[in-house]
């Protein structure tokens, strides 16, 4: 039995530096100069008889294949962070969120942490869905992956993560999700500064608050800041960018030659464009209807683009209704493993989608994006990158017209228009 099937991969690629990857939007390729003087390579370990009754947690083996300290244990390392840095300051761990949206966006704060602390590594805890993003988010040296659980306070899952957890000598933990069971959590693992807004009333459990903190408690409905400015926030410890200059956006990084590597896998042609296709469940108030994604797609199918369809279980529905209508589409939404997900949207020349984690994942890979979101719903829900461009039904909708289905199609092909001149140029 195997705690989790999803990963079995070796690189010897750090991350680049900023500003270093290139996207030739005309092929939706990536080109990167990588350079990395250490090889690790990953593999999953079985698991032991009482693995039901074990920590939901990723259980990886990392070896270095340069005669490096090997280090075992339930992580995910991410063998972009160089191994030069393991010893040059404390560990600071990150609390992230679980839903892969959510996780995607404490990015943001990562990179305020990293820029804060150049030479501390980072490493940080989500679920196991999302944990495999760690591995291409800049800056994380590993991750940590703890299920939630509805209804159940997984105290025997939890205690023995936290034993994990003090073997690591964290001297810091940014806590992004504000619940009492994270705080304890840290506050039990012996780390001595834990940074995070009481919104629970942890004082004690959290000894570092924003400077905003007080504010934050009152927060509610209308109020409530929107996650990316709250995950920033805490980083920052509540203080707020000068007016020239903004909170970073999330990044992930896929590594071209596992690009490349996916492609030949795939037999997919490098130089014809493709058109990536995230519907959502088709019966979610976020999706839009999917005769709309099939008459858009049929547009760029007689253009002579490819048409990936791409998500998991939730997107099976709709993405059988494209291929009936459009037999020659790819449907993607049985892969197996998130990392592959990505390489499938890195690959991608544009991303047309719907309010859901992939979109984030989509945006934060640099893919050209246009996002069909309810009636004001981008700005709190919607990624921050600057290459997303959002529809959202007009203010003149009336009100019997409910959620997306006040976006028309002419206006989501006048936005891929859009899209597709400035990835040309």
């Amino acid at each position: 039995m195997l705690i989790n099937e999803s990963v079995t991969w070796s690189r010897t690629s750090c991350p680049p530096a900023a500003g270093s990857v290139a996207r030739d939007g005309r092929r939706g390729k990536l080109s990167s100069s990588l350079k990395c003087d250490c090889e690790l390579s990953i593999g999953l370990k079985e698991a032991p008889a009482n693995a039901s009754t074990m920590p939901r947690i990723c259980c990886y083996e990392v070896s270095n294949s340069k005669g490096g300290t090997g280090l075992s244990g339930p992580v995910c390392p991410n063998p972009r962070w160089r191994s030069t840095s393991l010893t040059t300051s404390d560990p600071i761990l990150l609390v992230g969120f679980s839903a892969v949206g959510d996780f995607v966006r404490c990015h943001s704060a990562i990179q305020i942490i990293a820029q804060k602390f150049p030479d501390r590594p980072i490493d940080v805890i989500t679920s196991s869905v999302a944990l495999p993003l760690a591995g291409l988010m800049p800056h994380v040296r590993k991750g940590w992956a703890l299920d939630k659980r509805h209804l159940r306070l997984g105290i025997g899952e939890r205690r023995r993560l936290v034993g994990e957890l003090r073997k690591q000598n964290y001297r810091t933990a940014y806590l992004m999700t504000s619940t009492t069971k994270a705080a304890l959590m840290t506050f039990m693992a012996g780390i001595p500064e834990r940074i995070g807004y009481p919104q629970e009333w942890q004082f004690g459990l959290l000894n570092r608050l924003p400077a905003d903190w007080l504010g934050h408690l009152w927060e509610f409905g209308p109020r409530k800041r929107r996650i990316f400015e709250e995950v920033c926030s805490i980083a920052s410890l509540g203080e707020k960018p000068a007016a020239d200059t903004q909170w970073p956006a999330p990044q992930l990084v896929v590594d071209p030659a596992e690009l490349d590597d996916w492609r030949r896998r795939q037999k997919i042609d490098a130089d014809r464009p493709a058109l990536s296709l995230y519907t959502a469940d088709v019966d979610n108030f976020r999706s839009w209807p999917v005769e709309r994604f099939i008459s858009i797609a049929k547009d760029y199918h007689d253009r002579g683009w490819a048409i990936w369809i791409v998500g998991g279980s939730r997107e099976r529905a709709g993405a059988a209704q494209i291929r009936a209508a459009i037999p020659e589409a790819v449907d993607f939404t049985s892969t197996p493993s998130i990392a592959e997900a990505m390489c499938q949207i890195a690959a991608s020349t544009m991303f047309l989608g719907v309010d859901g984690g992939i979109s984030h994942a989509a945006a934060a890979l640099n893919v050209p994006c246009a996002l069909i979101y309810g009636m004001n719903r981008p700005y709190v829900h919607g990624p921050v990158n600057s290459h997303v461009r959002f529809l959202e039904p007009p203010l003149s909708t009336p009100s019997w017209i409910t959620d997306t289905l006040g976006v028309s199609e002419d206006r989501v092909r006048e936005t891929l228009a859009r899209l597709s001149t400035e990835v040309r140029t």
